[in-house]
């Protein structure tokens, strides 16, 4: 991938020398510099489709009958009632809702070699959170009903980009401007989190309420190395200020998994809850993975062939950007 940023990072400035080595009339104001707000729409179905609505699956052992000693000592001859309990399986829905454009925000200079043709570099970060609370109940410390939780799920998907390329004004007026853009995207830093917050505010056992158990999932991918081609738009207020929108759409050239996945939570021994079946898992490639639709506790209670019911998840960022831009010339 590096060596193909590189051919086309000299094949842009080829073109670029060529064209401005035609004869254009040249600007009193040679560079700009612009803040970008906006939005990007990104293909990321497995996310927003497959583990945002998985639900956490497993079995809590709980207690059916508590055991009593009649006497003041466990001696030979008490009558001792020991406790009764069995596995009961679970399955604890929060889907969370898809948000399908992500903030976007940036800043880009320019070089305006000529009337016709700039050189872009840039730098931008994006940020996708996704929420949802739900009342429901959690087995834990072997009472299955009356565990009142407040579930709180957060997802979050992010990442920084650097970008380079080459802005054409087809209509340039005292006034009004208007332009096509090609552009080559380094993403890296794409970080993606999952908390999965459960806070007890009612059950059987007092010490319980306001507890909070969560479980946690991060996972990252180095970078991905876009295009992108678009059109805009600037209306200048004064020679060195104006304001435009412009629209593009963002393309990979494959798709891409998250690894380096990492899974936590705080769940107790003494919780007896067998979490069989997290709504993600790290996959045998070491890849990020999602709980299939319609899995069972069945399906997932045997450990060897538990991956069977998971989805790896393959992700692109293809897909439609749209920003808003104040722009400084100099």
């Amino acid at each position: 991938m590096r060596r193909m940023l590189c051919m086309f990072v000299v094949a842009l400035l080829s073109v670029f020398s060529f064209f401005t080595s035609v004869a254009y009339a040249q600007v009193d104001k040679e560079w700009s510099m612009s803040l970008l707000l906006g939005g990007h729409l990104p293909d990321l179905k497995p996310l927003s489709d497959g583990l945002y609505k998985a639900p956490f699956i497993g079995n809590a052992e709980i207690l059916l009958f508590e055991g009593t000693t009649i006497g003041e000592s466990a001696l030979p001859g008490d009558v001792i009632d020991e406790n009764i309990t069995e596995e009961r399986p679970f399955v604890f829905a929060n889907d969370v809702p898809s948000v399908g454009v992500g903030m976007q925000a940036g800043l880009e200079f320019q070089w305006h070699a000529n009337e016709r043709h700039s050189l872009i570099i840039g730098l931008g970060s994006m940020e996708k959170t996704s929420i949802n609370r739900v009342f429901a109940n959690l087995p834990l410390q072997q009472y299955f009903v009356s565990n009142t939780v407040f579930s709180e799920r957060r997802d979050k998907i992010s990442y920084t980009e650097y970008t380079l390329g080459w802005r054409y004004n087809w209509l340039r007026r005292p006034k009004f401007h208007v332009y096509s853009r090609l552009l080559i995207h380094e993403v890296f830093d794409i970080d993606f989190r999952e908390d999965f917050v459960f806070r007890f505010v009612e059950s059987p056992i007092e010490d319980l309420v306001d507890v909070r158990r969560v479980m946690l999932v991060e996972a990252q991918r180095a970078s991905v190395l876009m295009g992108q081609i678009g059109v805009g738009a600037e209306w200048f207020i004064r020679d060195w200020l104006s304001i435009g929108g412009e629209v593009g759409w963002l393309i990979g050239r494959k798709k891409f998994k998250l690894g380096n996945v990492s899974m936590k939570d705080d769940f107790l021994d003494t919780d007896n809850i067998f979490r069989n079946g997290l709504p993600y898992r790290v996959m045998s490639d070491g890849n990020l993975g999602y709980l299939k639709p319609g899995t069972t506790p069945e399906d997932v209670a045997d450990p060897a062939t538990r991956e069977n019911f998971y989805n790896p998840i393959s992700l692109s960022f293809s897909g439609l950007r749209a920003m808003f831009r104040i722009n400084f010339y100099y």
